[in-house]
């Protein structure tokens, strides 16, 4: 029973460092398991308990799969499942009375996108376009969006072992941006909220 209520405790963990749940979260449902004598799992518990979606169970026991791209000399990751594809800066169409992180916007086939400086919008430092600067298309909740960054360093698989614990980081940008902190080797991805990329769209 010590192994498995050791192994739950592992999966709880997992889903604080992931952001799934917050460290309350878990003590409770642990609390609740333990007072009651349940043999229910905990990822069943914490479901009922609607502190998290079963998908999100899911995904997190197998990882995810992260595009990580350079924005002002810093590495960040987007989950691939909510990007389209990665283009060429094409030609964007400046627009007037627009937040100075909309650079305006592109045509990509069939549709018009607003392309946003993710370098403005999270560093408040303008960009310098250069060959190697890309714009990956994000799609969330039927918003579309097109982030420019510096370059794309590679696209990974990281599992939930991955995640750093946040308390133990400063940064240098805005902690709303932030959804966890992946270790690549030597190297921490900050893995971007999407949510807050696109408020002020």
């Amino acid at each position: 029973m010590d192994v498995v209520k050791g192994q739950e405790k592992s999966l709880g963990e997992l889903l604080v460092q992931a952001n799934y749940i917050t460290a309350e979260q878990l003590d409770e449902a642990l609390k609740k398991q333990r007072d009651e004598g349940m043999s229910e799992p905990l990822g069943k518990l914490l479901v009922r308990m609607r502190y998290i979606k079963e998908e999100n169970i899911i995904s997190a026991l197998k990882g995810i799969l992260v595009v990580v791209v350079e924005i002002n000399g810093e590495r960040f990751g987007l989950e691939i499942v909510y990007s389209r594809e990665i283009v060429k800066c094409a030609k964007i169409t400046k627009l007037p009375n627009m937040p100075g992180h909309i650079l305006g916007m592109m045509s990509l086939r069939s549709e018009v996108i607003p392309v946003i400086s993710l370098s403005k919008k999270i560093f408040g430092v303008s960009e310098i376009l250069t060959d190697e600067s890309r714009v990956i298309i994000v799609e969330q909740h039927k918003n579309m969006a097109g982030f420019l960054v510096d370059r794309v360093l590679a696209v990974k698989n990281f599992s939930m072992s991955s995640f750093a614990n946040i308390t133990k980081y400063t940064f240098a940008v805005d902690r709303k941006f932030i959804g966890g902190l992946l270790k690549d080797g030597e190297a921490v991805v900050t893995l971007l909220k999407l949510e807050i990329l696109f408020e002020g769209n």
